[in-house]
């Protein structure tokens, strides 16, 4: 029989709480410009930093309710860096698969939002985060504002520049809630943001990203600590063989074998660095590494193994490097907050799968949420940003140190030669660009109806017929 310890949450909570003390946030320190100058600390950061500072923090979104479903599914598949089509093809069909997906899919996903009550605990989590985050900022004397940037559902990134813009926030820090970069989660919402970049005026003209942060020392101390709280909640006999298995949110092969996505390598990476914090807090359980929530043909490799065959073949005595397992301890470890993925098939499905290969011990690790040291981890890497937004630009340019672009903006406008006149211009009907963009329009329609016309034998009659009757009036 299982001891399904899913709710072993409140449990850790309280082990947490008195644990705290025992984990030490080492906060960095950024060196000035000049080597010899001494180096800035960021709890007296307030003293070289002045005015608002926005942080917006960027995540994947969940429908707010079962009748959102089809529609936040729809726009998953519809976005260009989800890779569901050979280029070639995905301009024309993209749109009409991600229907047909999200059409075949609603019904599963309507039920699985239901089974954990019917909300998404994802949104009202990361605005506690968000204000948490910015509390911490303000007691470190930083003049802070949180802003939330969903993907795929309310608040959209547009949302969140709008309140950006209306609070008069010109300077930026984007922070997405995902600790390892992929194209398709930080690159996909990064993306958004850098088309706002250069259309939206009022888009802050200094702006920083923290593409990851999975290798942060206060990220590691947190989730070591909350790995050893739930290690604790087992009964005592089973806690020092207790495997951990830390699963990650899958991905597709072709993006790391075909476009060079750092995903994989850095979510193997930060179970190092883990070990090791672990290591230093006396636990030094066996683990592996698994990936879930694969879907779509079978044709479409996704990063191995799978949580549920990494489940049964631990069971089994079949994983590589593990005897047999009789206790387990999952570990979600690209996740920062409790929703579909984690109470349904986490909490649900691969409970049952453990209870079915004759597991004996299950304890699911709880999603660091607002701890306090995983809050204070977010607070420091907001503000290992703050020193190039601080400084003057052209310092840094004159400085030869790498700056944003929008930065090299502040100071240089592009021109075409047109626009400057360095010589006289001519101007010949039809040669402006707008009327190039009119003529190409003209010229492709054209093309698309003598096209029709050759292929269809109806539009010919048609074309023949319309001859014959000018022939007609003419006469």
């Amino acid at each position: 029989m299982v001891a399904l310890l899913g709710s072993a949450a409140k449990a850790t909570a309280a082990l947490l709480a008195a644990s705290s003390s025992s984990c030490n946030i080492h906060r960095a320190t950024v060196p000035t410009a000049k080597l010899s100058a001494p180096s800035v600390e960021f709890d007296a950061l307030n003293d070289v930093d002045v005015g608002p500072v926005g942080v917006l923090l960027l995540s994947v979104g969940a429908p707010a309710t079962p009748d959102d479903v089809e529609e936040y599914l729809y726009n998953v598949f519809c976005d260009p860096e989800i890779r569901t089509l050979p280029p070639a093809l995905s301009w024309a069909f993209k749109r009409p698969l991600a229907w047909l997906i999200a059409k075949d899919r609603a019904e599963e996903a309507k039920a699985s939002m239901r089974r954990a009550g019917g909300l998404s605990p994802q949104l009202s989590t990361i605005q506690a985060q968000a204000k948490a985050l910015q509390t911490e900022l303000e007691d470190r004397g930083v003049s802070a504002k949180t802003f939330i940037a969903m993907r795929y559902w309310h608040p959209y990134a547009e949302d969140a520049i709008e309140s950006i813009k209306e609070e008069g926030i010109q300077k930026l820090v984007i922070l997405p809630l995902y600790p390892h970069f992929s194209l398709s989660t930080s690159g996909s919402a990064l993306r958004v943001l850098e088309r706002m970049l250069y259309t939206d005026p009022g888009f802050p003209m200094k702006s920083s990203v923290v593409p990851a942060w999975y290798n942060r020392q206060g990220f590691l101390c947190a989730t070591a600590k909350v790995i050893k709280a739930t290690i604790a909640t087992l009964p005592e006999g089973a806690r020092e063989g207790a495997h951990l298995l830390y699963t990650a949110q899958g991905l597709p092969k072709k993006y790391v074998e075909d476009l060079g996505d750092p995903y994989q390598e850095q979510v193997e990476r930060s179970i190092e660095l883990l070990t090791a914090e672990l290591s230093a807090i006396g636990v030094g359980n066996t683990h592996s590494l698994s990936y879930q929530g694969a879907f779509g043909p079978t044709q479409l490799r996704w990063l191995e193994p799978s949580t549920t065959q990494e489940i049964t073949d631990l069971a089994a005595g079949s994983s590589p490097g593990v005897g047999k397992v009789d206790s387990l301890v999952l570990v979600p470890i690209s996740f920062v907050f409790e929703h579909m993925a984690t109470l349904n098939e986490m909490d649900r499905e691969f409970a049952d799968v453990a209870r079915s290969t004759g597991i004996t011990h299950f304890a699911r690790v709880p999603t660091l949420g607002t701890e306090p040291a995983f809050v204070d981890a977010l607070a420091t890497v907001v503000m290992e940003a703050l020193p190039d937004l601080s400084r003057p630009s052209m310092q840094q340019i004159n400085e030869g140190n790498p700056v944003s672009l929008n930065m090299v903006n502040e100071y240089t406008r592009l021109y075409t030669k047109d626009q400057l006149q360095l010589v006289p211009q001519e101007s010949p009907w039809g040669f402006t660009e707008n009327a190039e963009l009119i003529n190409g329009r003209i010229a492709m329609l054209s093309i698309t109806a003598a096209t029709a016309f050759t292929l269809d034998p109806t539009l010919k009659a048609l074309a023949a017929a319309y001859r014959a009757a000018r022939d007609m009036a003419g006469a």
